[in-house]
């Protein structure tokens, strides 16, 4: 069979292809053919050697794989052989391994994808697991309750804003262009601010008449992440997940003590802290597919490549340019 590797961290070209045998699931476990394999972020973050969950050099990089069950283990009795499961790394004892045309995980580990969700859809489920948890757990906007989501045409960000409006929220997002807000406004967002041309602060305050919104997502971070404060009503809460730019100030207390009587609150959220909570982690990710599985959020799909362009994937992502999900395709 076919997968990628990196022996040593590096831009994309540090990516090969390479050949192998098809490995034999032991007991307890199957093997999945991959019909689908997601390209994100955590993948570039795992080739260039800046992210905590690296497994040992050589590196099969891939978070995310949708496909079949090709063969069970001795003890399994499911899934069975042909059923369409879903793989999410974050099930597995350490990161990575889905960029490959077979892939061997426990049997407990993966997902029943129903025959409504197609398999390149599949693979951006970990962003809507995560958007889940975002609006059902590190905040709990109700519905009608006005909403911001920064870099809202990235990969969670457009999810957050598809999983909002289902719920029933008024979404304002950010993007950083003229072309990404446009893709915003596809995905349902009733307010969307190019943060290239306008001011986020003027736009949020000229739209909710002054009072502000109730919760923010901020995966970027950065020198201005204190501006958030500003545009927060009272009783609202800023949730940083991410820190795209750079983490902000650490003197941030300060812009919330300015507006104390607000009674503003301030979460760092990361999906790690599941990590030892797999219940929670689970059911957020059934919730996701059963939300895309109505068809109530799917990922756009910016294009679809071949596992042997997985450099090129990479290149890609790097670019800035990418609106929607790459896919890799075995």
């Amino acid at each position: 069979m076919k997968s990628v590797l990196f022996r040593d961290y590096g831009g994309p070209e540090v990516l090969e292809i390479v050949e192998g045998p098809v490995p034999e699931p032991g007991p307890g476990e199957i093997r999945v053919q991959a019909e689908a394999i997601g390209v994100g972020v955590p993948d570039m973050l795992m080739r260039s050697g800046n992210y905590a969950w690296i497994p040992p050099l050589p590196v099969v990089p891939g978070n995310e794989l949708a496909g079949t069950v090709a063969a069970v283990g001795p003890g399994v009795e499911a899934p069975a052989v042909g059923q369409r499961v879903y793989v999410n790394a974050r099930e597995l004892s350490q990161r990575g391994g889905c960029y490959a045309e077979y892939i061997i995980v426990p049997a407990a580990s993966v997902f029943a994808l129903p025959d409504t969700l197609k398999s390149e859809h599949a693979v951006a489920l970990g962003n809507y697991q995560l958007a889940w948890l975002l609006l059902n757990i590190a905040a709990t906007p109700d519905a009608g309750d006005e909403v911001l989501v920064h870099a809202a045409a990235g990969g969670v960000g457009s999810a957050l804003v598809q999983m909002a409006c289902a719920k029933g929220l008024h979404v304002c997002g950010v993007a950083g262009s003229q072309k990404k807000a446009g893709y915003v406004s596809e995905l349902g967002a009733e307010t969307v601010i190019d943060r290239s041309r306008d001011s986020i602060s003027e736009c949020v305050l000229q739209r909710t008449d002054g009072a502000g919104v109730n919760t923010i997502y901020d995966a970027v971070g950065g020198e201005d992440f204190a501006s958030n404060f500003k545009i927060l009503a009272p009783l609202g809460t800023l949730v940083m997940f991410g820190y795209i730019a750079g983490w902000p100030d650490s003197a941030i207390l300060d812009s919330m003590r300015e507006r104390f009587g607000a009674s503003l609150g301030f979460r760092l959220f990361s999906i790690h802290v599941l990590d030892d909570m797999p219940e929670l982690r689970r059911r957020a990710m059934e919730e996701a597919i059963k939300v895309m599985a109505a068809g109530a959020a799917l990922p756009r799909i910016h294009t679809q490549m071949p596992l042997e362009d997985a450099a090129e994937a990479h290149r890609l992502l790097e670019s800035g340019e990418v609106i929607g999900k790459i896919v890799l395709v075995p």
